[in-house]
């Protein structure tokens, strides 16, 4: 599900492009210093067969559906509804003793300690 997810998303054409960009960055540093390497892949003058590839699919991707929907549907209800008024039930709490129950002994002296 998750991967569905993601791919209804376009998230692919990201995993894609990044494993374009990093055989780029590979393949341009072997000619050259890292720093060439960089500008070479990311300047968008140096496409590799691949991003051609994501390039061409992103575009075919994003292109509008051939088909249209014959009508629009109407989801709005037809007639009003009437919902009948909630039943109220009378309800009283229990009289709460407000007197709290005496101490029945006094503390113990000197207070217990923890073992």
């Amino acid at each position: 599900m998750i991967v569905s997810l993601c791919t209804a998303m376009g998230l692919h054409w990201g995993v894609l492009q990044t494993v374009a960009w990093t055989g780029m960055l590979i393949h341009y540093s072997h000619n050259g210093p890292v720093a060439c390497a960089v500008e070479k892949t990311f300047d968008g003058q140096h496409p590799c067969p691949l991003c051609k590839a994501i390039s061409k699919g992103q575009q075919s991707s994003s292109r509008k559906p051939d088909f249209q929907l014959a009508q629009k549907i109407d989801m709005d209800c037809p007639h009003e509804m009437a919902l009948p008024s909630p039943v109220s039930i009378d309800f009283s709490w229990a009289a709460i003793a407000r007197e709290g129950l005496a101490r029945v002994s006094e503390p113990s002296v000197p207070p217990p300690r923890a073992a």
